[in-house]
């Protein structure tokens, strides 16, 4: 049963990393060490208060803070449920990880009051997000975070980033074209934009009316998704971008847009009309599409942190592939892959950001023998990219498992085949790297034996052992927590919990 409490908690959420952007924002550009405990303290309070929701939510709680009237019968306002809940502990959680690798990672660069003013703006808003009561709530603060992750993407200020930042201005607004004109169509048909548990819509508005909705749906928040053909700013934005902010923005931002999917088939249609629509089906299959098609375009891939972001495009389809089956098994694996996604490919890309900083290293070509340098950073790389393939006891294996379960709830065998050709594909991309960082010889090495083809001025600095701990310490905690949700995946308060809570009412 729900239980809706009144609650400020909400509130503080968002409000927090906004009262710490102002606080930033004022010391100036100097004050290093102060501005960087400042954002290491604000997105941890952020994360704790985050916690502060779960034990009520998973016994079923819903928090709900109404902040203003828009226009009659339209509010501004919070409305914390279990999905809302466990998007917004995996944003705050991750966004900790990659904060604290932005103290080590942005030492030396230029511009760090500009970047982690922004930085804590997009939690804000991304948290807004997923703690939105409707429709309307939902797509202020998706507008504000889509247009705060700009100066993030262009950062570098180098052509490639500019032209990286336009190409994602472009896909964003398009996009949003759509979700715009979601808002305005569903408060049409239902003359509301309340999320409520089992949606507000009734098939008595028409069949055409509704499909138009649920693909406007699609489309808008697609292009946030990366769903094909919608991905095309996904491959610029991550490599050039700095990569913890690259963790982030693989790990929570394209997944917020699988949310906004969520929020419009479960708390807007409703499950029950979705399934009766026949458009579940239509979505799979173009998602499967995704999901093999990206993971071919990964294999051809060097830059290290483009090939991450291809595998991000095929990861994202876990997510919907899980939520278009409409079975209780395909949303738990397509809900608990959002935060198993989010450990998995903010480890990795935390890992690139410190080969970036401490080698120089882009491309996979030229990371022959790095593990010697930096064994542990590379062992958590390992055990985040066996999470990806999907091996046990990872937190990957837990989502495909599900997920698998979910494609034999519907008899479509032919999912089950696209998920195990998935995995294989990500061994095929992921391993090579694994190998070339342990068991290939380091380039000066070769050059000093006289086996290697490039002059000595060509091979990678020798630079100290290991990274400072700001940058290790998140890719460890990062590799552990793909172990855990693994290995603890039935433990009450992890994912699966609230996945399993929310099905009960979307479904019903």
């Amino acid at each position: 049963m729900i239980k809706e409490v009144v609650s400020v908690l909400p509130v503080l959420v968002v409000g927090i990393p906004l009262a710490f952007t102002i606080a930033i924002f004022a010391i100036g550009s100097g004050a290093d060490a102060l501005r960087n405990r400042l954002s290491v303290l604000c997105v941890a309070l952020t994360f704790l208060v985050t916690l502060l929701m779960l034990p009520d939510s998973l016994k079923g709680t819903v928090f709900i803070y109404k902040l203003m009237v828009i226009i009659p019968g339209i509010w501004f306002y919070f409305r914390v449920d279990q999905l809302g809940l466990l998007y917004a502990v995996t944003a705050t959680a991750l966004w900790l990880l990659a904060t604290v690798s932005s103290v080590g990672y942005m030492e030396g660069e230029h511009a760090k009051r500009r970047y982690f003013c922004f930085l804590l703006l997009c939690l804000a808003w991304t948290v807004g997000v997923t703690l939105a009561g409707n429709l309307f709530t939902l797509f202020i603060f998706y507008e504000l975070f889509s247009i705060s992750t700009y100066p993030l993407i262009v950062h570098e200020e180098t052509p490639e980033a500019l032209a990286a930042g336009k190409k994602y201005m472009i896909y964003i607004l398009l996009g949003a074209a759509f979700v715009l004109f979601s808002v305005v169509y569903t408060y049409f048909l239902a003359g509301s934009m309340d999320f409520v548990e089992g949606g507000i819509m009734s098939m008595k508005l028409g069949k055409t009316a509704l499909t138009v909705l649920f693909w406007s749906f699609v489309l808008g928040f697609g292009v946030k998704a990366a769903i094909m053909p919608l991905h095309g700013w996904v491959p610029d934005a991550h490599p050039i971008a700095p990569s913890p902010f690259s963790a982030i923005l693989s790990g929570i931002m394209v997944a917020v847009g699988a949310f906004g999917i969520m929020r419009g088939m479960f708390s807007i249609i409703g499950a029950h009309i979705v399934g009766e629509l026949g458009v579940g089906m239509p979505l799979a299959y173009i998602i499967c599409f995704t999901i093999i098609i990206s993971s071919i375009i990964a294999l051809t891939q060097d830059n290290l942190k483009r090939r991450l972001a291809y595998s991000t495009i095929g990861q994202m389809g876990y997510i919907i592939l899980g939520i278009a089956l409409l079975t209780p098994y395909g949303l738990w694996g397509g809900m608990i892959h959002v935060a198993n996604h989010a450990f998995m490919k903010g480890t990795l890309f935390l890992c690139a950001g410190t080969i970036i900083k401490r080698l120089g290293l882009r491309n996979i070509s030229e990371m022959r023998g790095i593990a010697k340098k930096l064994p542990w950073t590379m062992g958590a790389f390992t055990v985040a990219a066996l999470g990806m393939i999907g091996l046990p006891p990872t937190a990957g294996f837990i989502s495909k498992w599900y997920l698998c379960l979910g494609s034999l709830e519907v008899e479509k065998l032919i999912f089950v085949i696209v998920l195990l050709i998935s995995s294989l594909l990500g061994a095929a991309y992921f391993l090579p790297i694994v190998y070339t960082a342990f068991f290939q010889k380091p380039l000066e090495e070769m050059i000093a034996e006289g086996t290697g083809e490039a002059h000595a001025e060509e091979a990678p600095p020798a630079g100290e052992r290991e990274a400072p701990w700001s940058l290790l310490a998140p890719v460890l905690a990062g590799a552990l927590g793909v172990i855990i949700l693994g290995i603890c995946a039935e433990v009450h308060g992890l994912p699966l919990s609230a996945a399993r809570f929310a099905t009960q009412w979307f479904l019903r």
